[in-house]
Order: C-alpha cells, then sequence, then structure tokens
C-alpha cells in the first residue's frame, strides 16, 4: 500500500500558503510541495492531500497520514453528509472551500484510509511534510532531504533502540546492534520506544537533556 504523508501551512491565514506531500511506494520516496499567494492553512490542508493523490495510480491503495483534524474528519465523516444535503452543513450554511472538498473526494473514492497523526511529535516524514510546506509558505526554496528539522528529532518511523554507554547516547535500528553495545557492560542503559515521545521520556529519566535526541541518526 502507498504511503502518503500530508501538510499544509499559511502565514496570516488568509496569506501566502504552502502544501507538501511525501509518498512513500516501494521502497522509494518522493516528494511534492506548492505556493499559493493567498490562501487559508485549511485550504492548504486539502491541496496537499488532492495534489498527492493526483500523483499516484487512480486505481492504487493508499494509506494516507495527516496531522489535520479539518482534512481527516471531513474525509471520514463530514463529506457524506454534506453530500446528502446538497453541500451545506447541519446549520443549513454553505460548506466552506466545497471546490477543494469535492475534487478531494473524486480522486479519493474509496481507496483512502485516512488516519490523523499527532503534528510535531518528530515523525519524520510528517515532520518533513511540515519543513516543506513552510518553505513554501515562507517563498523558500525546501531544504535538502535529510536536512535536520529544528526541534524534530530525525527519528525514522517505527520502533527504535536506544543506549546510554559512559554518557554516550545511540539510536539503533534494532535490538541486535543495541544488544552488542550494552551486554556485559557495567552502567549501560538501553530502552526500546515505539514513538518520538518514548524516546523523549527516556532520555528525560536518564538525566540528558532533551537536544541529545536532534543529532542522532539510526545505526542500522
Amino acid at each position: 500500500m502507498i504511503e502518503i504523508y500530508t501538510d499544509g501551512a499559511c502565514s496570516g491565514n488568509p496569506g501566502p500558503g504552502g502544501w507538501a506531500a511525501v509518498i512513500v511506494r516501494d521502497g522509494e520516496t518522493e516528494e511534492i510541495g506548492g505556493r499559493e499567494a493567498r490562501t487559508t492553512s485549511n485550504r492548504m490542508e486539502l491541496r496537499a492531500a488532492l495534489e498527492a493523490l493526483r500523483r499516484v495510480p487512480a486505481g492504487e491503495p493508499v494509506r494516507l497520514f495527516s496531522d489535520s483534524q479539518y482534512l481527516v474528519n471531513g474525509m471520514t465523516s463530514w463529506v457524506r453528509g454534506w453530500k446528502r444535503r446538497g453541500w451545506v452543513t447541519v446549520e443549513g450554511r454553505p460548506v466552506e472551500n466545497r471546490d477543494l472538498w469535492e475534487e478531494l473526494d473524486r480522486a479519493a473514492g474509496t481507496r483512502v484510509a485516512w488516519e490523523y497523526v499527532r503534528g510535531h511529535t518528530g515523525h519524520t516524514y510528517n515532520e518533513r511534510a511540515n519543513t516543506i510546506a513552510q518553505a513554501y509558505a515562507a517563498g523558500r526554496q525546501p531544504p535538502p532531504p535529510g536536512t535536520p528539522t529544528p526541534g524534530g528529532t530525525g527519528r525514522p518511523p517505527g520502533p527504535s533502540y536506544l543506549s546510554l554507554v559512559d554518557g554516550v547516547l545511540r539510536r539503533h535500528a534494532t535490538w541486535e546492534d543495541c544488544r552488542a553495545r550494552v551486554e556485559r557492560v557495567s552502567g549501560a542503559r538501553f530502552k526500546k520506544c515505539a514513538s518520538a515521545a518514548d524516546e523523549a521520556a527516556a532520555v528525560a529519566a536518564w538525566g540528558l537533556p532533551p537536544e541529545a535526541l536532534e543529532t542522532l541518526g539510526a545505526e542500522a
């Protein structure tokens, strides 16, 4: 299944905005994004999802991750009622951004699993989409892939393993690598982490500053 991570940004709301998507398929990652001179953050969230779905084959199943509850709730719940009532809300008002909702509904069909992911928690692809969208909103070119994200952890998705030996922190992609570092080492500490929040909690428990995570990569 193709995975898509989207984000939108806007300066002023309305104001200049940017949208971005990271598309993961067949082990390859593609990044897309764009800018609009005057828009809103909600429109940029919708635009990001729409352009990403247009980028992948129409018949392919997709799991789309977004930190916008507006987008996820709209596509999983609200849009059915809007269409049934002729694109008006339960209060009888016209649906805002109807043009994008209609396009997105057609592009998605029934092939998309919509998933909400909390923003700014260190998820690599979510953070990267945010970085791209923010850059376009500010009128800049996005930094190259792999550039550290200010305030982010650079943590890859999936489980990780932290080890602390003689005051030196490491992140490992597998338990075998972590064990090889800590086994039979007096005072060594280790922790399996399912999320960036788990990593932050472990680092705090070990008495290290939060920024200790910022420069870590995964040791394969």
